[in-house]
């Protein structure tokens, strides 16, 4: 076919389903009109790369490009084509480049890539973003990406003054190289290749990291409950931290939990045995371990969550000053309420430690702990599911004890566990 103006204006889409319509022009051979369901028109051009793959890259829009000079372009790019080019991957690269020139653009492309892929999903790309901008953007941040050596690297690393914040700033720095790297990278199977030698973060050593060993003390209950209601007239805040106490979870599992997640049981009459009535739950939703987990509540606990209000139009149970949102940043209170205790060096994700060592004190096993806590664990699910359902329970049941002074004993689990 010879394609004219007249016959592109008055063309119409002619396939079925969506398939593709394309109408080929007599030369230069692979210049195509293609017509698409909506109507629209567009200069495409079909080859084949150096390796025999078809590609089918669009030149333009017929309402941008004449048919002149939708000829030209496409013999231009098939003498490209015959000196081993291949256009349509050379403008993915460009724009691939356009999109990550500097390292911040690099880094952003990054976070939102890994966001958004479902098989290896970003877990908290705003802890990662914070790094970022805490201590990667302000040296390396309008930097050319590609520019980067290996010896600054290595200095901004070994500037950082905490060892934690270093590592986790080089650690993440490192996967955005990587994954820059792999976009444009051919190599067989889908490993990446973490020495390579391309990447400036490649070989840098971590810094020897000195774990915290901050936890609450028993003697110190009174002090911290006492603060908690002292610095803060947010029933929901004092119930969040309140919360964290008695469940062990992570800060942002509590933050999050919804109403719907919550399995309130029917408050116990007078003289009925907590352990007679359907127990309460809460499920934390697509955890740091990948998935959902669900713990018991304990009485004092199902109490707490009992005695808060639920708010039209708010899913979550510990809610924010934004409407239809949750508590959003508990850590200014934190510092208030740890300062009157005197406890001032004591986080909100050591909360979660004390709860895990309690147990520790208490005689639970690691295995029991970890499945209380919805650690990643290399036991089988079928002993994992086994310790969930009897020690969960009384885990959190010895925790509520502790706090009220008493002795917690560990609960003996059947032989077959």
């Amino acid at each position: 076919m010879h394609l004219t103006e007249r016959y592109i204006n008055t063309a119409r889409y002619e396939g079925s389903d969506n398939s593709r319509d394309v109408r080929w022009d007599d030369a230069p051979k692979g210049l195509g009109l293609r017509i698409y369901p909506s109507g629209r028109k567009a200069f495409v051009l079909l080859y084949r790369n150096a390796h025999g793959v078809k590609r089918l890259p669009t030149i333009g829009d017929v309402t941008t490009w004449k048919l002149e000079a939708a000829r030209k372009e496409a013999r231009r790019l098939l003498v490209n084509v015959d000196g081993q080019a291949d256009p349509l991957a050379d403008r993915r690269q460009e724009r691939l480049e356009a999109k990550t020139g500097t390292v911040k653009a690099l880094f952003i492309a990054y976070v939102e890539a890994r966001t958004k892929d479902a098989h290896r999903k970003m877990k908290r790309p705003e802890a990662v973003l914070w790094y970022a901008e805490k201590f990667i953007y302000p040296t390396f941040g309008s930097r050319p990406w590609r520019d980067v050596r290996r010896s600054e690297v290595r200095a901004w690393h070994a500037g950082i003054k905490k060892s934690y914040n270093a590592n986790r700033a080089l650690q993440a720095l490192r996967a955005a190289f990587y994954w820059r790297l792999w976009q444009e990278d051919d190599s067989a199977g889908n490993r990446r290749r973490e020495s390579d030698t391309r990447n400036p973060c490649a070989g840098i050593e971590l810094r020897t990291e000195i774990r915290r060993q901050v936890r609450l003390e028993r003697s110190e209950l009174p002090k911290l409950l006492e603060a908690i209601d002292s610095e803060t007239a947010d029933p929901y805040l004092r119930a969040y931290f309140r919360f964290l106490l008695q469940t062990g979870c992570r800060r942002s599992e509590a933050l999050k939990l919804k109403w719907s997640d919550v399995t309130l049981a029917p408050k116990p009459a007078e003289g009925t045995k907590v352990a007679e009535a359907s127990p309460s739950t809460v499920t934390f939703k697509d955890t740091k371990a990948g998935a959902d987990h669900t713990v018991p509540l304990s009485g004092t606990a199902a109490t707490l969550l009992r005695g808060l209000t639920r708010l039209e139009r708010n899913p979550y149970v510990f809610v924010g000053r934004v409407a239809g949102q949750h508590i959003e940043s508990p850590s200014k209170a934190w510092q208030r309420i740890r300062k009157r205790a005197g406890l001032e060096k004591l986080r909100i994700h050591d909360l979660r430690r004390t709860f895990g060592s309690w147990l520790g004190d208490a005689g639970f096993t690691s295995k029991q702990i970890g499945s209380t806590l919805g650690h990643k664990s290399d036991i089988t699910s079928r002993v994992y599911m086994a310790l969930g359902d009897q020690s969960k329970r009384a885990a959190v049941d010895a925790v509520e004890k502790m706090m009220e002074g008493k002795t917690a004993t560990v609960a003996k689990l059947p032989a077959s566990a």
